[in-house]
């Protein structure tokens, strides 16, 4: 049986989609602790793995990922939320948002969407909305790094020294990738410190680069429209 396009697919190219999620997911890693525990706390922190979970799954079909690529991200995508509603009963199980596997999937994320923006035959205002897109994605992906340093032994004391609620790492992400610094929160150790200043430089970077080029090409695309002399090759 032949393997359906990827370009076929309804989300393929769903950008103002993925925008749109990977905001109200940011939002949620910001006001929501995914170690609390009891009742409305287990839920809320299933709820924002499942969501996030859907935002990766929709930034891989966006980008038109093959078949294969797809099959192993809905792998990532089980084994973690299963380990999310696991632990909301089990709470000395694994947290699932530290999962080595889960992390290669966020990361992934935001460079299978920029490398679909990149091939765009013609930059639309869908490009521009993925452009947006890739940016949240960084930071959502910094975020995970942060708590998969947090919890996996790299950092003794922890990536902030002491413990803290995962909300405080989707707002130190948000922070170092704008390059704000209010300097409330600081790594403690050297792992923690390089995972930051390579999210504020490829922070920087694609803001000045990536976007900066997309906006440009976006423009000459419309004056092209509205003047046709110019759209001419000759």
């Amino acid at each position: 049986m032949a393997r359906k396009d990827p370009a076929e697919h309804k989300y393929y190219d769903r950008f103002d989609l993925l925008l749109v999620v990977s905001v109200v997911t940011v939002v949620l890693l910001l006001l929501v602790d995914l170690d609390q525990g009891q009742g409305l706390g287990e839920l809320l922190s299933v709820t924002v793995t499942i969501l996030t979970a859907a935002m990766l799954m929709l930034a891989v079909t966006a980008s038109g990922v093959g078949h294969r690529g797809r099959r192993l991200a809905w792998i990532a995508v089980a084994l973690t939320v299963s380990g999310s509603i696991i632990g909301a009963f089990l709470p000395s199980s694994i947290e699932a948002h530290g999962g080595l596997l889960w992390l290669g999937l966020v990361v992934a994320a935001p460079v299978v969407t920029l490398r679909r923006l990149m091939h765009h035959p013609k930059v639309t205002l869908e490009t521009m909305l993925g452009g947006v897109s890739v940016y949240f994605l960084m930071a959502i992906a910094s975020t995970y790094l942060f708590l998969f340093i947090d919890i996996s032994g790299f950092a003794a004391g922890g990536f902030f020294g002491s413990s803290q609620p995962t909300t405080v790492f989707m707002y130190f992400s948000l922070v170092t990738i704008t390059t704000v610094g209010y300097g409330d929160f600081a790594p403690a150790e050297v792992v923690g410190r390089a995972a930051a200043g390579l999210e504020a430089i490829m922070g920087q970077v694609y803001l000045v680069v990536v976007v900066a080029y997309i906006v440009a090409l976006f423009t000459a695309n419309r004056a092209g429209m509205r003047d046709p002399a110019l759209s001419d090759d000759d």
